[in-house]
């Protein structure tokens, strides 16, 4: 189940009595945890008939769990990133064996951070008694709705687009976003509506939005701009594969636009088949249309043989995104 079927069915008293929490998105789980924590245990007694166990044996786990509730009407017993789940362990027999058995008195959870191993035998079973709740990254409209959501909890209005413009800006990471939020409605006290100026004066980009700026500058042939941006990310300690990674994936962006633009496509189609929310697209074909597509594929050529030859040993990384970027700007300026 997603975060979403585990929230109805918490509602509808209808979770299994095991669950597993795994994925990638950290901020939903912690959210679904204390979801869990409030609809489970009574105010004033969560200390009384909450465990947190980890790497318990066998007897001390199955003893929490069979522990009657204290004034209340069941216990939670969490388990975190149990080695049996994320190592090279598997899990004791009896524990398996035990599952099927947990009292309705009590919730076990098991907690991974990030993806537990699938082939352990813990896991399936777990997956047999339907516990698995996978928290995976929010994406397109559901993640907008998430930010224009989350600035409303803050008190504050934010229409789609300024939630996608701030997506673009910081990522899809839902706790990062979260802190952006904050800050942005901590920041605009003196009214409630948020910006795209706003976004842009006070959230803190990502690499991937630096990244795009920099293509921005030299595109515009911004020289001294394109190395600030670099050098920012580098001292931020950015890892300079990261960048050059990122930097490829950006100019076959810029490759697949131009062969749809050669197709006559329009911008619809484009956004749809890269995936980008509506605003960036036109920043994109704006990017695009500074090269012609001889040039973009010649982009795409220097990071891929530069990439390629620091995975091969050929090269030493020391100055090599720095290369790169004065090859991209003067190929720029070759046009």
């Amino acid at each position: 189940m997603d975060r979403k079927d585990f929230s109805r069915a918490l509602s509808q008293h209808s979770l299994p009595q095991v669950l597993l929490f795994e994925g990638e998105e950290e901020h939903l789980k912690q959210e679904a945890l204390a979801e869990l924590r409030h609809a489970v245990l009574p105010e004033g007694m969560e200390t009384l008939n909450e465990t947190i166990l980890e790497d318990p044996s066998v007897d001390q786990l199955i003893a929490d769990v069979e522990t009657q509730p204290f004034m209340a009407d069941k216990r939670l017993i969490i388990v975190r990133d149990l080695p049996a789940l994320m190592g090279r362990s598997e899990a004791d027999e009896r524990l398996i064996a035990y599952l099927p058995s947990v009292p309705e008195t009590s919730f076990l959870l098991f907690y991974c951070t990030g993806k537990p191993d699938g082939r352990k035998k813990l896991y399936n079973a777990v997956k047999k008694l339907s516990g698995i709740v996978t928290f995976s990254p929010l994406r397109g409209t559901e993640l907008t709705r998430f930010v224009v959501s989350s600035f409303q909890e803050a008190g504050k209005e934010c229409d789609d687009r300024t939630a996608e413009y701030l997506i673009f800006t910081v990522g899809s990471d839902a706790g990062l976003l979260r802190n952006e939020i904050q800050k942005l409605a901590s920041c605009s006290i003196d009214r409630t509506a948020i910006l795209p100026e706003d976004v842009t004066s006070l959230a803190t980009p990502s690499t991937e939005c630096t990244v795009f700026q920099m293509i921005d500058a030299v595109v515009t042939g911004q020289k001294s701009r394109a190395f600030t941006l670099l050098r920012n990310q580098l001292l931020s300690g950015t890892d300079r594969m990261a960048i050059l990674s990122m930097l490829l994936r950006q100019y076959r962006l810029l490759q697949h636009i131009k062969i749809m633009q050669y197709e006559k496509r329009g911008n619809d189609f484009i956004r749809s088949a890269l995936g980008v929310p509506p605003f960036a697209v036109d920043q994109y074909v704006r990017q695009a249309s500074g090269y012609t597509g001889g040039q973009v594929k010649s982009a795409v050529r220097i990071c891929f043989d530069t990439e390629y030859a620091l995975k091969s040993g050929r090269m030493s990384q020391d100055g090599a995104v720095e290369t790169v970027v004065l090859k991209l700007l003067n190929l720029r300026e070759k046009s």
